[in-house]
């Protein structure tokens, strides 16, 4: 079953927040950053931002209280930084859970197989992985759309050793 938590955080510094990741996404350190996404996290982009420290611990947070364990976990996160035409269409996450941070969706709405999620600005949506799920356009934008992407490793799955993109939590 998925969840839908608040970010206080997101909500009153979205201004801030979008400053900083297009810091990230200026760096020009990925040809994409979405599909790139194993090769950093997202958080260790911008190591002078206060703003991301905190959505990152607010972030570990949820994730223990989703999970309801004091077992070792891992975080990946990437950042989806997408004009109009760079949707994403049907994917999938092999992990054991996927997440997502809206902070800046524009009038889109995430759909899944059997349910949708109306994005919005501070959702953090959090379930299970292996979820196929697309981006539906609900409204044309003409600023990116921004949204950090994570997805969660428990003790009891292995990943490639190539990845450079995981942090305990």
């Amino acid at each position: 079953m998925h969840k839908i938590y608040k970010s206080e955080t997101v909500i009153k510094n979205k201004t801030k927040l979008v400053e900083d990741l297009t810091y990230c996404k200026n760096r020009n350190l990925f040809s994409n950053y979405t599909w790139e996404y194993y090769k950093y996290n997202v958080f260790m982009l911008n190591p002078n931002s206060l703003l991301m420290n905190k959505l990152c611990l607010d972030l570990k947070k949820i994730v223990r209280n989703y999970l309801q364990t004091e077992d070792p976990l891992w975080m990946q996160c990437w950042l989806n930084f997408h004009k109009q035409d760079e949707i994403l269409d049907w994917h999938n996450h092999a992990w054991p859970y996927h997440g997502y941070i809206s902070v800046r969706p524009h009038n889109t709405t995430t759909v899944f197989k059997n349910f949708e999620i109306k994005n919005k600005i501070g959702n953090i949506y959090i379930g299970p992985g292996n979820l196929e799920h697309k981006v539906r356009i609900d409204k044309k934008f003409t600023t990116p759309r921004i949204t950090i992407g994570f997805d969660i490793k428990t003790i009891h799955n292995k990943v490639d050793e190539k990845m450079m993109s995981l942090m305990p939590i």
